[in-house]
């Protein structure tokens, strides 16, 4: 049997599992709670494996190889910034988000700011960030399926993209939740399997440092191969931004049963995700150097690369699955995102409702469906003629993100002097000038390549909800009440 056949068959089998849980999930979706928040219903470990999941997808993976390869030892950096993220979220936005009872992150700055306009601003935000994660992600997954099926790059991707479109639409949240699980048990299987292989090919962690080192000399210095220590520092910023605001792990925590269960569910994560991090990226990137870095045209094909090499077909077609199938872990929650936020967060809560218009929930849930369907299709359509590395891609969305949301999450949830007005400004200003310094990136303006494009943007971002906030009025008692009083807080953990 073919390689190819071989990975045909097990692609199969996945395949196979996941519709049936899209079936069973999409019979139990009765409202918008089911289909957006899975009704709130999950404890730690299913909290736990669930961000696990979203993290550790197929795009970081892929990505991860690909980048700790090209550049070396600037790799660490997001694992920090990972860490420090996890903080923030732990211990400024976990549990209010959950206790205020919202749906999405759009959701929380219409409520918190009382303002429909800057809901309506926040989902536009959220869709349209999520299309350039998507991007990244479709890729990743189709070089995967390209290595695993034999196919050619654009029909993997077409493949990729129609598979999750069709789980998320029919079972939203709660098939999510279930197939992010199956997905981590399948990429862990890939990566355990590897691990033995890659060992017995270039050694232990220690031997793998030093062999790199020989072959592309700083590799293993903090600044790698290339880097300026200013583009470091922004580089790390950007991460740190990232995952602070990560809109996977931010709707993940909408889900909890309970706050606490949102509170213990990020420190487990956080600790096993640093473990994968050194394995997955560092350890496997240092690898592919050695081994097959002269044998690909671009790095994002360095992990199928490695593992045809030093795994058999049989092997290689399981680890690839499992890489593919960690893929959709992260798309997936974008995709649900992104129709949550043209359904409730656009149409219903800043159009419908503030105009007295009724329409019943089933009305919703085509119309989130249908988001679903319209966005992953222009997601692939620009995956196709997109030869970027996946990192950077990610790393201008979750720039736009960051820059938009940081700032009002962490000032909103803490001080209740924070105003709309300045909430608004800061969103939009830091998304403009994010945005516009991307552009001048991407067009190579020597000027602007020097530093990320979310440090001008968070600049402006802070500079504006600091300097308004003095000089604007607070929300009224009624939305304080909600957010800060402790009476409220009491009432919320009981219920």
């Amino acid at each position: 049997m073919t390689p190819s056949a071989i990975g045909l068959l097990i692609f199969a089998a996945y395949l196979i599992a996941i519709v049936v849980i899209g079936i069973v999930a999409g019979q139990q979706q009765k409202n918008e709670a089911d289909l957006w928040v899975a009704g709130r219903r999950f404890g730690t470990t299913i909290m736990t494996l669930g961000m696990m999941a979203a993290v550790m997808h197929g795009g970081s993976i892929l990505s991860g190889v690909a980048f700790a390869g090209a550049f070396g030892g600037v790799a660490i950096l997001p694992l920090m910034s990972f860490a420090l993220g996890f903080l923030i979220i732990l211990l400024f936005f976990a549990k209010k988000l959950r206790e205020i009872g919202a749906c999405t992150l759009p959701d929380y700055m219409g409520e918190r700011f009382d303002s429909n306009a800057l809901r309506a601003f926040s989902a536009f935000v959220i869709a349209a960030s999520s299309i350039v994660y998507l991007i990244a992600q479709i890729r990743g997954m189709g070089l995967i399926l390209e290595g695993l099926l034999g196919f050619r790059l654009e029909w993997s991707m077409v493949i990729g993209t129609a598979l999750f479109i069709f789980y998320v639409a029919l079972g939203g949240m709660l098939a999510i939740i279930w197939t992010n699980i199956l997905q981590f048990m399948f990429m862990w299987v890939g990566l355990i399997i590897m691990m033995p292989a890659v060992y017995s090919a270039v050694g232990g962690f220690t031997t793998v440092m030093q062999n790199v080192e020989d072959v592309a000399p700083g590799w293993t210095s903090v600044t790698g191969t290339s880097w300026s220590w200013g583009y470091l520092l922004s580089w790390w910023l950007v991460w740190f931004v990232a995952y602070s605001t990560r809109l996977e792990l931010l709707t993940k925590v909408f889900v909890a049963r309970d706050s606490k269960a949102a509170r213990y569910a990020l420190p487990t994560t956080c600790l096993l995700v640093c473990i994968f991090m050194l394995y997955g990226n560092l350890y496997l990137g240092g690898a592919a150097r050695i081994l097959v870095w002269d044998q690909i045209d671009l790095p994002d094909q360095a992990f199928p690369a490695l593992s045809a090499s030093v795994l058999g077909p049989l092997a290689s077609a399981i680890a690839l699955t499992g890489i593919a199938s960690a893929a959709m872990s992260t798309t997936d929650s974008l995709l649900l995102l992104s129709g949550a936020a043209v359904a409730r967060d656009f149409l219903r809560k800043s159009i419908h409702e503030p105009r007295g218009i009724v329409r019943d929930e089933h009305y919703y849930l085509r119309v989130s469906r249908l988001t679903i369907v319209v966005i992953g299709a222009i997601s692939l359509a620009i995956a196709l003629n997109t030869p970027a590395l996946i990192l950077a891609i990610v790393s201008y969305a979750v720039a736009m993100v960051g820059a938009t949301f940081f700032f009002p999450l962490l000032f909103g949830l803490t001080s209740p002097r924070t105003t709309a007005t300045a909430a608004a400004a800061s969103a939009m200003g830091g998304l403009a000038i994010t945005t516009v310094w991307t552009g001048l990136t991407l067009a190579e303006v020597p000027w602007a390549i020097t530093v990320h494009p979310i440090v001008p943007g968070m600049a402006l971002s802070f500079a504006l909800i600091v300097g308004l906030t003095p000089f604007t009025s607070p929300a009224s008692p009624r939305v304080l009440e909600r957010f800060f009083a402790t009476a409220h807080d009491s009432q919320s953990e009981g219920g």
